[in-house]
């Protein structure tokens, strides 16, 4: 038990509801940059693309933030349980307690190893050992392709509720298959345990729990946790979120509400556009349009009707911009941001890179010629995540107190799902795009003495590897020439429980250097994703000077003293 760390979090609970308080942190403004679902290989798959056989070899052939001035850690990303719920509650969407799920995996397949949660093990998680490697297909195989012998389970008309849920989460199409492969066995044990969704480690970011996979800033016991846009308000900061999905998606949506399951998406949007915590938000999901600026006939599963008139006629407080001219304009500083800013882009679901007229990838890095569109290639129609990133920064900047924002590369996640290799290239290129353009606004307007950058991801997926990884443990994809893709293996659809990079710099950075949780024979120390979330706390808040405001000054002196080097046993 780490006493400083619980007795932070409880004065953070008292702090969000005080009256508010002078910013004093030593940042004044803190940017969080995640690439959701971006694995160790993600990162170096996209450098492969850029740089050919030299990525990662020199400075030049890195990206801005994995050069001199910032500072590099890794991360476990594990969530406290498993189960869509708190432990111990009945799941009406499952139909069965929640904590019997570990349970009944061995009924399905006496193969399958009981999942384990709530933990990172480094010894397992390197063991090079071979060994059998359980691998998720869908229903056609065509994902994973030939991965050693089939294993069907049972078919849906019969399963269980869980195997139903696994099913449909893992697209399994009717049957829930599997494929028995051999490699280390460390895969499988990356693979099958302590798995994190993308609540539990949003929840982890924004409220410094470990928590139930689909609990948005929910405790384990079921209760809602402050949260840190509720620290940044109190502080009279300005807060935002930008996304490439819907802004109800599980990410963006910890910055902005509490819900006890991620699913709620009407519940979460509206608490997000009502509840007064977000000064901005730029996200896909328009009602009214499908791909490309297509127009289509309403769905307002993602925004209410009544939600979308009020952001239109202004209503409910927000300057609303749905046109993707518009929202380039605010990002080249063209036009002025408005103060309260709704960015809709005109697009359904996820803003793809380069995403066009009813096409998921109509932008394929692997015939891309920098300032060419070569034929059969949907020219670009919508504004990028650099461009809303820095259509956000235009408007929060202006708030002399300082702001707090997400930046989501949500796509990258979707296209390691999926095992789409150039799509999940041109994510990452699009995340990294954002990331210079966020430098070269810090650089220009800012300063690293007032900013706090943070790049990461919330956990890995798809954990894609050399093509001989199944005989060499953790062997790199192979890089070819200069935009060619990498050569390897996807050994998962799904996310996997290995440590993730996170890069930093500004005020508040050197705290990292002093936080470990354990030692991983090929990563070194490592913390845990509740770690950045005090780290950020304590960045905003480590001095106020307001009459009254002596919570939030022993806030910082806690900080400081939860976050220093824990002794390894």
């Amino acid at each position: 038990m780490n006493t400083p760390r619980i007795l932070l979090s409880a004065i953070v609970a008292v702090g969000v509801v005080t009256t508010p308080l002078a910013h004093g942190g030593d940042a004044r403004n803190v940017i969080l940059m995640i690439a959701d679902g971006a694995g160790p290989s993600t990162w170096l798959a996209a450098n492969q693309w850029q740089f050919g056989t030299l990525a990662n070899s020199a400075p030049s052939y890195l990206q801005s933030y994995q050069r001199e001035g910032f500072s590099q850690h890794w991360l476990a990303t594990y969530s406290g349980h498993n189960m869509p719920l708190p432990p111990g509650q009945t799941d009406t969407r499952l139909g069965f307690p929640a904590g019997t799920f570990p349970a009944i995996l061995p009924q399905l397949w006496n193969e399958l190893p009981v999942p384990q949660y709530g933990s990172y093990d480094p010894v397992r998680a390197n063991d090079p050992t071979q060994g059998a490697v359980r691998v998720w297909a869908n229903s056609s195989g065509t994902v994973l392709g030939d991965r050693g012998p089939r294993q069907a389970l049972t078919p849906v008309a019969t399963n269980p509720p869980a195997v139903q849920f696994l099913a449909n989460q893992l697209s399994a199409g009717g049957t829930v298959r599997a494929h028995l492969d051999e490699g280390p066995a460390a895969y499988d044990y990356l693979i099958w345990n302590s798995i994190t969704d993308s609540a539990a480690a949003g929840s982890a970011l924004a409220s410094g729990i470990r928590t139930y996979n689909s609990s948005i800033n929910y405790t384990l016991g079921g209760q809602p946790a402050p949260f840190l846009t509720q620290q940044v308000k109190e502080l009279g900061m300005s807060a935002g979120v930008v996304t490439t999905k819907p802004f109800t998606d599980a990410t963006p949506a910890v910055f902005g509400t509490q819900d006890d399951f991620r699913d709620d998406e009407l519940d979460i949007s509206n608490a997000m556009i009502r509840n007064g915590l977000l000064d901005v938000i730029i996200t896909p999901g328009h009602p009214e349009f499908g791909s490309g600026g297509q127009a289509r006939a309403p769905n307002y599963g993602t925004i209410s009707e009544a939600n979308l008139a009020g952001l239109r006629d202004g209503s409910l407080g927000w300057t609303f911009v749905d046109s993707a001219a518009e929202l380039t304009a605010i990002g080249t500083g063209l036009q002025a941001a408005p103060d309260k800013l709704f960015g809709l882009v005109p697009v359904s679901s996820a803003l793809n890179s380069r995403n066009t007229a009813g096409q998921t990838n109509a932008f394929d890095p692997r015939v891309h010629t920098e300032g060419n569109v070569p034929e059969g290639v949907v020219p670009f129609v919508m504004p990028d995540l650099d461009m809303l990133s820095m259509a956000a920064i235009n408007a929060l900047s202006k708030d002399p107190d300082g702001f707090f924002l997400l930046i989501e590369g949500a796509s990258v996640d979707s296209a390691a799902h999926a095992n789409n290799l150039p799509q999940l290239i041109e994510e990452m290129l699009a995340f990294n795009r954002a990331v210079d353009a966020v430098i070269d606004w810090i650089d220009r307007e800012s300063s690293w003495a007032e900013t706090l950058l943070i790049v990461t991801t919330d956990h890995a997926n798809g954990m894609f590897l050399g093509p001989d990884s199944d005989t060499i443990a953790f062997q790199d994809p192979l890089a070819g020439a200069p935009g060619t893709l990498p050569v390897g293996i996807f050994w998962s659809t799904n996310h996997t429980n290995e440590l993730v990079p996170l890069w930093t710099r500004g005020p508040g950075s050197e705290r990292f250097g002093s936080i470990v949780e354990g030692i991983d024979p090929r990563r070194g120390e490592y913390f845990h994703l509740v770690d950045v979330h005090h780290v950020m706390s304590a960045s905003m808040a480590t001095a106020v000077t307001e009459p009254g405001s002596m919570m939030l000054s022993l806030l910082g002196l806690v900080a400081i003293a939860g976050i220093s080097r824990r002794r390894l046993t």
